[in-house]
């Protein structure tokens, strides 16, 4: 059976692309960012990132490269551009691949065009979604938020990646809460501590720490 998942976060830097490396590794799958808005500070974008973490992850090029670190309708409007989200939906229609990791860009109501949210995008892909949260304070608005939306739109929730030390009543008080959103037991699928260094040792470590 084809094994796809959409990653978002419930933040900017919460650590997506961590996570999705983290997966395509442990799944030996073909990694796809869509829409990549700027590079990080190493000017680098996360398909190189992801590639330079793992030997056993596929990249795929993002279909849309943006210059600025901002939302990609704000930043494809600078650059009178416009993302297509169909055009997204049948480039992964059209892929061959039985594994596939797909990060979204930000949170899940984050602006794609003037008339899609990247939850509109993850919805439209029907494929299970991986929420990749904090456990540091802010976390629980944070993410009850994205739950909201995850039950809005009807998208499929497999389960929470944490990343930060471990902070059992949060994450206890996510999954009360959250089974009160979303009417059924929220998954916690692994908690990732923050590595001070990133390599492709630490990512195969990482994988061990994730339940899917």
């Amino acid at each position: 059976m084809p094994r796809t998942y959409f990653i978002s976060g419930t933040d900017t830097n919460v650590g997506k692309t961590i996570v999705s490396a983290v997966l395509a590794t442990k799944l030996e799958a073909h990694y796809f960012k869509p829409i990549q808005c700027g590079l990080n500070k190493m000017n680098l974008k996360d398909s190189e990132v992801v590639k330079s973490l793992s030997n056993k992850a596929k990249i795929l090029n993002e279909l849309y490269f943006l210059k600025k670190p901002l939302s990609p309708f704000v930043a494809a409007k600078q650059e009178k551009k416009k993302i297509d989200v169909n055009k997204i939906l049948q480039f992964v229609k059209n892929l061959k691949t039985k594994k596939l990791v797909i990060e979204g860009a930000g949170g899940l109501n984050v602006p794609i065009n003037s008339n899609y949210l990247m939850s509109d995008l993850c919805q439209k892909l029907n494929t299970p979604l991986i929420l990749v949260s904090r456990t540091k304070l802010g976390t629980i608005n944070h993410t009850l938020m994205s739950l909201e939306v995850i039950k809005k739109k009807k998208i499929k929730l497999l389960g929470i990646i944490f990343f930060g030390k471990k902070e059992l009543e949060t994450l206890d008080t996510i999954k009360f809460f959250g089974k009160k959103i979303l009417k059924k037991n929220i998954k916690i699928l692994g908690r990732l501590p923050i590595a001070k260094e990133l390599s492709k040792n630490t990512i195969q470590a990482f994988t061990k720490k994730i339940e899917i």
